[in-house]
């Protein structure tokens, strides 16, 4: 057995928040080396964490330009700081009852016909700025709070978990059905909510005539691994950052990095959480790597015992597309907000240019994809 290699604190890999632990990760906004999601938070980093945080929701509703849900976020955020902005200018909680006004109201200009005092206008100041800005353009909003509203919005998206205006994304692996019967309803709901599977996946015969070597099968395993953990690192907006995702799939897959193979399913998972650990742009934790392994069991459970195969097909599928997506040009805009604050969250992942995705990448998805339909139920559950 293998001794633990034992590394030493140096400058250049000690934490700079704690200086006391080794730095496994980089901030990707200031670049300074941190060695746990504590110090990251801590007050010595807090700027900088709350600049980020604030970043990654403000470019994820203005991704979502005309999307009612998207408006819907940014007036409950806007709210939620409209109240705690009220609560706190009053001397007297007691003196809120009986108010029926809302932020809404504000926004639309009928905040009622009751005289307030001057506390309250001074509040009331968000909803007359607002009043006709177009709520879905993040620049607009931006642009009409002012400095304080600013940090305040931030502290709020600080205080609160942002988990609750951005819900947790629910993958679509997670149906499964042990009966012995299987209704066609439910065949058709399930299949509704994966990725399409590829119509033009080639016969195994067509791609070689030799038998799929035992390692086969566990590097599927390793792409499956880092396809389920991209998935859930991008919470499930895998399309709006594309090659960002498949930067990550690659990043943390050796199977598609470096053609290397694996020799049995536990080395194939401990070399995906060994890269996600070893990343350094790629932040996780032991839940993130135990949901991960949950994942990959559901994925190759299937949705049914007739159909074992068909999640992982679903996955190879749409890794394979998120790959095209990634070649095309890029098309991104950047207006008053996003030059404040870029969308692009991940400024040293590199990504991967197309000649090398079509090249490598897809042509190894293609691989699995004909291995998964014409040879997993013989060869992988043998």
């Amino acid at each position: 057995m293998a001794s633990a290699k034992i590394i030493e604190l140096t400058e250049t890999n000690t934490c700079k928040i704690c200086d006391n632990a080794l730095a496994k990760y980089s901030c990707p906004k200031c670049n300074i080396l941190y060695c746990s999601l504590s110090c990251y938070q801590s007050p010595t980093h807090l700027e900088c964490s709350e600049s980020f945080y604030k970043d990654h929701v403000m470019s994820e509703l203005d991704l979502n330009k005309g999307d009612e849900e998207a408006k819907a976020k940014m007036l409950e955020i806007l709210q939620r700081t409209h109240e705690n902005n009220r609560i706190s200018f009053s001397d007297d909680a007691e003196s809120l009852e009986g108010a029926e006004y809302s932020f809404f109201d504000f926004i639309n200009g009928t905040e009622g016909s009751e005289e307030h005092d001057s506390d309250d206008e001074e509040v009331l100041d968000i909803g007359e700025r607002l009043n006709g800005i177009n709520l879905d353009d993040a620049d607009q909003v931006w642009d009409k709070l002012t400095e304080d509203e600013r940090q305040e919005f931030v502290a709020f998206l600080k205080s609160e978990d942002v988990s609750k205006l951005i819900p947790s994304w629910q993958p679509w692996w997670l149906y499964h059905d042990n009966s012995m019967v299987e209704e066609l309803d439910k065949q058709k709901e399930y299949k509704e909510n994966c990725p399409k599977i590829c119509d033009d996946i080639k016969d195994f015969a067509q791609i070689t005539t030799k038998q799929p070597a035992e390692s086969v099968k566990y590097n599927l395993v390793n792409i499956l691994c880092a396809y389920a953990f991209t998935a859930r690192f991008f919470n499930g907006d895998l399309e709006d950052f594309a090659p960002e995702a498949v930067a990550c799939t690659v990043a943390v897959s050796l199977t598609l990095r470096d053609a290397q193979n694996f020799d049995n399913f536990d080395m194939a998972v401990k070399s995906v959480e060994q890269e996600c650990i070893n990343s350094d742009w790629i932040v996780c934790d032991t839940e993130n790597l135990q949901v991960m392994r949950e994942d990959l069991d559901r994925i190759l459970g299937g949705p049914n015992k007739f159909d074992r195969n068909y999640y992982v097909l679903s996955a190879l599928s749409h890794l394979r597309e998120l790959m095209k997506k990634a070649m095309e040009p890029s098309t991104d805009t950047a207006g008053a907000f996003s030059k404040i604050f870029p969308n692009n969250h991940f400024p040293s992942v590199k990504r991967e240019t197309p000649e090398n995705i079509a090249k490598n990448y897809i042509k190894k998805v293609q691989y699995y994809l004909s291995y998964t339909k014409y040879k997993f139920a013989d060869h992988f559950l043998s």
